[in-house]
């Protein structure tokens, strides 16, 4: 520009691509260099506005990355940023760096024609020129800066983003999240710039006292230069320092912030994000996150790195030890249903009546748990949980039949008023036994819903059942559905007292009964799905048919 004495500058073009393509430090490093080198093949004084160039290359960066060189608007308000920055800061800085009077750079002639009107002071008329000659200056910049990255290969342009990786890299929302999770005070990089600032604040307001006093004392000193004019001249003399050091300042900051995230936020985010996504809710779960963490790959060559090698021992270890805890979990859940089944066959067997009729109840059981599931019914009560345990508890809902005589058990014929009240008492002995089972430990667990299918099962819904006469809802809900179930089952199977009802006859049964022997809402569901119904029964009818 100053070889073809064209009026403007447009030295912010490199400095620009640079914070675009390649992210704050090499913009800033750019914006820096430029003035420097600019400095030694033209001009001394273009070296105090690096600080300028500085900013306006954290600000590219800060606007490329929220699309400010997508739309005509956006870049409209970019240039009119960057020539507030470099107008309106370089304007200070100049009527600062020569002494309150207009400058000797490309503004200055406009400059002096708009001070020979007499309207405007030095300080406006440096001001307005500047600003003009600036937002020439950087609308020419960013449409050349536009048309390089038009020009520039997609590619390679995503190739240019400085990184410094020691690991698997993390996306871009990964590396927002890291930057912005909430932590308990403030985060460790954040720590660390502020005091990298506010020591490199302090030495430069020190030394800068100290020069400032030392040069006016100086400038004081010699023949013919009075001491106001020391002041002036020392206040020039600030000026180039701290533009200086503004821009030194922001490059050792950057240069931190980007250190502090590739060798700290960014690899401690990645085990963070790792450990949070760990699941221990299934083996491929446990798997996938051991292979998650394994994959980030961490080299930070320090503290990080040992940090990271530590927990990833810890948690293959970890994995490995609840692996061990769940397959042994798994074997005593076999075990306890195989013992609850052991115990039921031991009751039933008194019973030469019922013909497997723990089996078959159960399954119906589960069958109208997964119906209501599925049909929304019982939201709040339904869960994984409660529907394993009113599965697990299903045979233990006749144990009670243990303190019942073989005699009434297994007689031919009707039982006698008597013997149909000892009958009805297995109910509330089967309560007591499983009772004295739940004081043995201290998580009942499964037990509390098989004490409801033992006492209640009996109950209907009308309120005329035994033993206690409960009525609707009074009844627990896994009650109401073995009492379909174990009704159903006493209908299709072959008594020594009776011969078996046929699968249609038993639904009408089954169908008569709602809103008076049993759960409208459980009955009608069991009803309608009277397909699936006749598979399990003519599933176990195949498994038990003699």
């Amino acid at each position: 520009m100053g070889f073809f004495k064209i009026p403007l500058y447009l030295d912010n073009i490199g400095t620009l691509l640079a914070a675009i393509l390649g992210g704050y430090l090499p913009g800033v490093i750019v914006g820096y260099l430029t003035n420097i080198v600019n400095s030694t093949l033209t001009d001394l004084t273009n070296s105090y506005y690096a600080g300028i160039s500085v900013l306006i290359a954290v600000s590219a960066t800060f606007l490329s990355r929220r699309g400010f060189f997508c739309s005509v608007f956006k870049i409209i308000i970019a240039i009119l940023i960057f020539a507030l920055l470099g107008g309106a800061l370089g304007s200070i800085l100049t009527y600062c760096i020569y002494g309150y009077g207009v400058g000797e750079g490309i503004s200055a002639p406009f400059a002096r024609i708009l001070l020979e009107k007499g309207t405007l002071s030095i300080f406006w008329a440096q001001m307005i020129s500047d600003m003009t000659i600036d937002i020439i200056d950087k609308s020419v910049t960013v449409i050349c800066v536009i048309i390089l990255l038009r020009l520039i290969p997609e590619k390679l342009s995503n190739t240019l983003m400085l990184t410094n990786w020691h690991q698997n890299p993390l996306t871009i929302q990964e590396r927002i999240s890291a930057r912005t999770t909430e932590t308990r005070k403030h985060p460790l990089r954040n720590k660390i710039v502020f005091i990298i600032a506010v020591v490199m604040i302090v030495i430069a307001i020190v030394t800068t006292a100290i020069s400032y006093i030392l040069y006016v004392k100086f400038a004081s000193s010699v023949p013919g230069i009075s001491l106001n004019q020391a002041k002036i001249e020392g206040v020039s003399y600030i000026a180039k320092i701290l533009s200086l050091f503004l821009g030194f300042f922001i490059f050792v900051l950057a240069l931190c912030i980007w250190l502090a995230n590739y060798h700290l936020t960014y690899p401690i985010a990645a085990i963070t994000f790792a450990s949070e996504a760990f699941a221990y809710d299934s083996e491929e779960s446990l798997e996938t996150g051991v292979e998650r963490l394994k994959s980030l790959d961490i080299t930070t060559g320090d503290e990080i790195e040992n940090l990271y090698k530590s927990i990833m021992h810890t948690i293959s270890e970890t994995v490995g030890y609840i692996d061990d805890v769940q397959k042994k979990g798994e074997e005593i859940a076999h075990m306890q249903n195989g013992l609850i089944y052991i115990m039921a066959d031991l009751v039933e067997s008194r019973d030469k009546c019922t013909g497997d009729h723990v089996r078959k109840t159960a399954a119906y059981v589960k069958l109208i748990l997964q119906l209501l599931k599925e049909n929304k019914l019982f939201p709040e009560t339904l869960t994984e949980g409660y529907i394993k345990d009113v599965c697990s508890s299903a045979p233990l809902h006749d144990v009670g039949k243990i303190k019942v005589s073989d005699v009434i058990l297994n007689k031919p014929g009707k039982l006698t008023d008597e013997e149909f009240e000892i009958m009805k008492s297995h109910t509330l002995a089967g309560k007591e036994v499983i009772e004295s089972a739940m004081q043995l430990t201290h998580d009942p667990g499964y037990l509390k819903e098989a004490s409801n299918l033992a006492t209640y099962h009996h109950e209907k819904w009308d309120g005329s059942g035994y033993p206690k006469g409960l009525k609707g809802e009074e009844i627990p809900l896994s009650a109401r559905i073995m009492a379909i179930s174990d009704v159903f089952d006493a209908l299709v199977s072959k008594r020594s007292y009776k011969e078996p009802f046929s699968f249609e006859q038993a639904m009408n049964i089954i169908r008569e009964g709602e809103g008076r022997h049993f759960d409208p809402v459980i009955a009608e569901v069991f009803v309608k799905n009277a397909d699936l119904v006749r598979k399990v029964y003519e599933e176990h009818n195949k498994i038990y048919q003699f």
